[in-house]
């Protein structure tokens, strides 16, 4: 091997090094941050502002969220799928305090932190916390947790991206979303975020009929599983079938907003909006 390529790998496993341990101890003290409640700095996205436990304003600048609030008006329903700790949660119903959200995270210590953020701002009544997964089906489904909170998945080579590894495996229940909407659980949202880690093509094929006769806004941020083309080709196939534009924001090919068509895929009728 050439001293110049042993110079290269030398510096590329310094550099992943240092970055495993930087996301290991931010990681680690959000956790402690979040269990004991001991600082909620202030964050500010766009013209709205709350506190989190989060010791970063992360995702905060995320070009979704600033779509995301552009388009939320006064009474829509959000629904947050992969919240994670609450930034888009929180900052919707911040920015609108008529909006109603309602925000799904599997990880069940994550969700736990989702929890402590909301009830720090006194959102109860405006965000609804499920500590549930969507996708195609229902019943449980084996989750695993990373030593990288936000990179907790049903899939295990997602949850060990970016030098983490798997922490362990937990059930957790999951559940469709067109049958939460049905059952009257979770009235039929304006805007449907989805940012699972590799999932959301299961996500968006248990939201068909939601899709098809509610007409939601789509927030999509796309992560491969096994393959490249699982969640950009079929997604996309599938969205379109459905008579709705997809458009990257910010020449970011994993920031989609995606908007139905004026009327029904089957062009009967006027798209069905609910604001109550």
């Amino acid at each position: 091997m050439s001293v110049p390529r042993r110079l290269h790998q030398l510096a590329r496993l310094g550099f992943r090094t240092g970055r495993f341990l930087v996301f290991a101890t931010y990681y680690s003290a959000i956790a402690v941050n979040h269990r004991h409640e001991l600082y909620a700095p202030t964050k500010r996205v766009g013209d709205a502002t709350f506190r989190s436990y989060e010791l970063v304003n992360k995702h905060g600048r995320d070009v979704l969220l600033r779509q995301l609030l552009a388009r939320c008006g006064p009474g829509d329903v959000v629904v947050d799928v992969g919240a994670n700790t609450g930034v888009y949660s929180l900052a919707v119903a911040a920015a609108e305090p008529t909006a109603r959200v309602v925000a799904f995270e599997a990880n069940p210590a994550v969700c736990a932190q989702l929890r402590t953020n909301v009830r720090r701002n006194e959102f109860e009544t405006r965000v609804d916390v499920r500590a549930v997964g969507l996708g195609d089906d229902t019943g449980t489904r084996r989750f695993y947790r990373s030593t990288y909170d936000e990179l907790g998945s049903f899939a295990a080579a997602n949850a060990s991206a970016w030098e983490a590894r798997v922490r362990d495996t937990v059930e957790v229940p999951i559940a469709r979303l067109d049958d939460l909407v049905a059952a009257g659980d979770v009235a039929p949202p304006n805007h449907l975020k989805v940012d699972v880690e590799g999932f959301g093509y299961d996500v968006l094929r248990g939201a068909e009929e939601t899709l098809r006769r509610h007409r939601p806004v789509v927030y999509f941020e796309p992560h491969a599983v096994d393959d490249e083309e699982r969640d950009t080709d079929a997604v996309a196939g599938f969205l379109r079938s459905l008579d709705y534009r997809i458009r990257t924001r910010d020449g970011r090919e994993s920031a989609w907003v995606c908007e139905p068509e004026s009327r029904e895929p089957d062009g009967s009728t006027e798209p069905t909006r609910s604001n109550s």
